[in-house]
């Protein structure tokens, strides 16, 4: 299965190096971009990708803004932050906002990768045998 990734960055070189380095990764494809939070709201519904990974500070509606939005429309859709603003209290505000994964920037690819995938991974969860019908 191909993980398509919506990336979310309103720094361009930072966006395209992810982008870059996430299309390289086998099973991955980055179905497209966005600079900011109102473009990332556009993008989930238009390109309909599997996880979105967003940057929480952007000028135009901030990282958890952009993602109650989506959730709106898209409960499931998994949104991984990553962000280089990593402390407790916004972590906290971003999973209560329904973030699948919280990041530091720097964090490395192979972490990346891992982390959009099973945030991209549907949970499935299996009742005991005795309660199986």
């Amino acid at each position: 299965m191909t993980v398509r990734v919506l990336v979310v960055d309103d720094h361009p070189a930072f966006r395209r190096a992810l982008t870059s380095a996430l299309n390289m990764v086998d099973g991955f494809e980055v179905a497209g971009e966005a600079g900011g939070g109102v473009a990332a709201c556009e993008g989930a519904d238009r390109l309909e990708p599997d996880v979105i990974l967003m940057d929480l500070s952007m000028p135009d509606l901030s990282g958890i803004d952009a993602m109650k939005v989506i959730h709106e429309t898209k409960p499931d859709l998994p949104v991984v932050i990553l962000t280089a603003h990593a402390d407790p209290g916004v972590e906290r505000e971003a999973r209560e906002a329904g973030a699948s994964g919280f990041l530091a920037k720097g964090i490395g690819l192979d972490d990346l990768v891992i982390v959009l995938h099973e945030a991209a991974e549907p949970v499935i969860r299996l009742l005991p045998e005795e309660e199986q019908v």
